[in-house]
C-alpha cells in the first residue's frame, strides 16, 4: 500500500504553498470508501484515488508556479523563456490564452525587441486559427513592427490578414507614416476608402503625417478641410501640429506663423518649437533645412572592412572595444568629407572640445557596438529618447555608404532610414 501512494510524499508535492482548492465531489465519493476497499487487494481504487489526487495537485501546482512564472519572465523581458513555458503548455494538450499573447507583444514593444517580436510571430503563426485569425492580436504585431521600423514585416502581417477593421488600416498607415514611407501610407488611405472603411481621428493624422513626408502641401490643406466639412471631426491639437509642420516643410514659413495664430486652440510647446526651427535660416548648411556637407566623396567611400578589422587593437571590454570602432570609423567619413559641425554642441568649448564631444553621442558608440557584434550586412537599431544631431544626422548618412548597412535610428521625433548615403526623411530633420 505504502508503494502505492508514494507520490504523496514526492518533494515536487511539497512544494505547493497555497492548499489545494476544495476538492471536486468525485474526489470526495472517492475517499468516502470503506475501509475494506482499502485494503491492498483494491489495487485498482487505490490507483485510481492516486490519480485523481495527483490531479488535482498538478492542477493547483500549475495555477499556483507557472503562471506566476510566466508573469515574471514577461516583466523581466525573457521573452523567449516565456515562449517556452506556452510551447509547454502545448505539447501538455493545452493552449495560451490571448492575454498572453497580448503580453508578449507589448513586451516586445516596450523593450524595443525585434527578434523576440519575431518569435511571438512564429507561434501565433503556427497556432490554431484561435490567434492567428485574431484581427487583435495581428493589429498589435502590425503595430509592434512599426514602432521597431520593420515595415515590411508589419506589411507583410497586413496583407496576410483575411478580416482588417479600421484599427487595422490606421496602424498600417500611421506605422508607415511614421518610418518616412509617405507614399505608401497615402496609398493605404486611398485603398482604406475604396474597401469601404470611413475615416476617424487617427486615420486623418496619419494622413496629415504622410503628407509632411512627401511635401504634398495642397493635398494635406485638403484633407485638413475634409476633416470637419465632410465627416464631422474637430481637428486636435496632434492634426494642427501636422499642419504647421507641413506647412513650415514646404518652406511657407509666414503661412505656418498664420495659420497657428489663427488655432481656435492655445499652441502647445511642440507648435512653437516647430515654427521656432523653421523660422531660422533655411538657406543650405544652416539649420532648419540640413542638407549634406558639399564635397562629399561619396562614390570612393566604399573600403575594405578587414583592413579596419585587422587594425582593431585587441582590448577587453566592449566598451573600449566600441570607442576603437568609432574612432577607425571617424577617420573613415572624415576621409569620405565628413566635416564636423560644433554649433550643436552648446557648452562653450574650444572648438577642438566640441569636436571630442561630437564624437560620444549615443548613437554613434551604439552603431560601432553593433557593427562589431553582428555579421556584415545585418540591420541595426537604434532608440533613442533624443532628437538626433544634424551633426550625427549626416555622419550616419555617410557611414551607411562606407559599411554598406542600414541603420534604422528612432528619435523623439520621427524614424530615419539610412542607408546607402541617404535617409528616409530626405534631410527633413
Amino acid at each position: 500500500m505504502a508503494s502505492s501512494l508514494s507520490f504523496l510524499s514526492q518533494p515536487r508535492i511539497r512544494a505547493v504553498t497555497k492548499r489545494p482548492p476544495h476538492p471536486s465531489s468525485s474526489f470526495l465519493e472517492l475517499l468516502r470508501v470503506s475501509s475494506r476497499s482499502l485494503q491492498v487487494t483494491k489495487n485498482k481504487d487505490l490507483a485510481l484515488i492516486a490519480r485523481v489526487y495527483q490531479q488535482e495537485v498538478a492542477s493547483v501546482q500549475g495555477e499556483n508556479l507557472v503562471k506566476p512564472d510566466f508573469k515574471r519572465l514577461c516583466k523581466e523581458g525573457k521573452v523567449e523563456a516565456a515562449l517556452e513555458i506556452m510551447n509547454e503548455k502545448e505539447r501538455n494538450g493545452d493552449q495560451a490564452d490571448l492575454l498572453d499573447i497580448m503580453n508578449l507583444i507589448q513586451v516586445c514593444a516596450d523593450l524595443k525587441l525585434l527578434e523576440a517580436g519575431k518569435r511571438v510571430e512564429e507561434y501565433v503563426m503556427r497556432s490554431s486559427s484561435k490567434f492567428k485569425s485574431s484581427i487583435v492580436v495581428l493589429n498589435n504585431l502590425v503595430e509592434l513592427y512599426c514602432k521597431l521600423g520593420n515595415t515590411n514585416g508589419a506589411r507583410e502581417i497586413f496583407e496576410q490578414m483575411g478580416l482588417r477593421n479600421l484599427d487595422s488600416w490606421n496602424k498600417m498607415l500611421l506605422g508607415l507614416a511614421e518610418n518616412k514611407e509617405g507614399e505608401k501610407a497615402l496609398q493605404i488611405f486611398s485603398q482604406m476608402k475604396e474597401h469601404g472603411f470611413r475615416p476617424d481621428w487617427s486615420t486623418f493624422l496619419g494622413v496629415l503625417m504622410a503628407c509632411v513626408c512627401v511635401g504634398a502641401e495642397k493635398e494635406g490643406q485638403k484633407h485638413f478641410e475634409s476633416m470637419s466639412k465632410d465627416y464631422g471631426i474637430t481637428p486636435s491639437e496632434e492634426h494642427y501640429e501636422a499642419m504647421v509642420d507641413l506647412l513650415g516643410r514646404c518652406g511657407k514659413i509666414a503661412e505656418a506663423k498664420e495659420f497657428a495664430a489663427n488655432m481656435p486652440i492655445d499652441p502647445n510647446s511642440r507648435i512653437w518649437e516647430t515654427l521656432r526651427n523653421y523660422s531660422k535660416a533655411r538657406t543650405p548648411g544652416k539649420l532648419g533645412y540640413p542638407v549634406s556637407p558639399s564635397g562629399l566623396k561619396l562614390g570612393n567611400m566604399k573600403r575594405a572592412k578587414d583592413i579596419l578589422n585587422t587594425n582593431h587593437r585587441r582590448v577587453t571590454s566592449d566598451r573600449s572595444k566600441a570607442y576603437e570602432k568609432l574612432r577607425s570609423l571617424t577617420k573613415e567619413v572624415r576621409d569620405a568629407g565628413y566635416v564636423p559641425d560644433t554649433r550643436f554642441v552648446l557648452h562653450d568649448l574650444d572648438p577642438e572640445a566640441k569636436e571630442k564631444a561630437l564624437f560620444y553621442h549615443s548613437e554613434r558608440l551604439a552603431i560601432a557596438y553593433g557593427l562589431i557584434n553582428t555579421p556584415p550586412g545585418t540591420t541595426l537599431r537604434i532608440m533613442k529618447n533624443l532628437r538626433i544631431c544634424l551633426d550625427c544626422h549626416n555622419f550616419v548618412k555617410i557611414l551607411s555608404k562606407i559599411e554598406d548597412r542600414e541603420f534604422i535610428v528612432r528619435d523623439n521625433k520621427r524614424f530615419h532610414h539610412f542607408k546607402a548615403g541617404n535617409c528616409s526623411c530626405r534631410d527633413y530633420w
